[in-house]
């Protein structure tokens, strides 16, 4: 477990300082701060993913076989 699991161990809290964390790059348009703000939403996105495997342990991927907009009667 690193640092940064340790400051941010609910989600709310991460959530709360991704907040922060918009809001400060909405003011300045910091580079520093859009940075962080990518490092937070990857951290965000890796807990939902961890959380999801963790409920559906069998779960398939989807597959298209040619693109994004046909129909979904292949399954």
């Amino acid at each position: 477990m690193g640092l940064f699991d340790a400051l941010f161990n609910s989600d709310e809290r991460l959530a709360d300082r991704r907040e922060k964390v918009r809001q400060e790059y909405l003011k300045t348009g910091s580079d520093a701060a859009f940075y962080e703000m990518n490092r937070l939403d990857n951290k965000i996105i890796d807990r939902m993913n961890k959380k999801y495997m963790k409920e559906h342990p069998d779960s398939k991927p989807r597959h298209r076989e040619h693109g994004w907009y046909l129909p979904n009667d292949d399954d």
